[in-house]
């Protein structure tokens, strides 16, 4: 009867071994730079309509006749300086009026929407992505 060493591995099966291993470490590794554009795509959006949400605050503390209705700032960037971390970011502000159905008027109706977009470049989809916060004022 012919018995058989079971007493440890062998060359190939700790080679084996190996190999999966290295495929699961190498697959895990390939999502990480994905993960990390995902990661600062969700933080560019988060500032985006963070600077949308300031604007708004910003417009609030004026007077109601005070924000004047039109394109109270053309699509610009915030910082003119490559260095500031604004740099990658552009504002635009529109105000108009609106009537109590929230449809755009032309004569004044004691309502005004403001409307603020943020644009922005994503690392991740190499496209322009935007958020916009629209907001209401009225005559007190």
């Amino acid at each position: 009867m012919l018995k058989l060493n079971n007493k440890g591995i062998t060359l190939i099966e700790a080679m084996i071994t190996i190999l999966v291993i290295l495929i699961g470490i190498f697959s895990v590794a390939k999502i990480f730079p994905i993960a990390f554009k995902i990661d600062k795509s969700a933080e560019q959006a988060t500032v985006a309509a963070n600077l949308a949400q300031a604007e708004v605050e910003n417009l609030f503390y004026l007077n109601y006749d005070n924000v004047l209705v039109g394109t109270l700032e053309a699509k610009h960037r915030l910082s003119e300086d490559p260095n500031n971390r604004l740099y990658n970011y552009q504002r635009e502000v529109l105000v108009e009026y609106v009537d109590s159905n929230l449809q755009t008027s032309v004569t004044e109706t004691g309502l005004k929407k403001i409307t603020v977009n943020i644009y922005w470049n994503s690392p991740a989809l190499n496209i322009e992505k935007s958020t916009q916060i629209i907001s209401l004022i009225s005559q007190k």
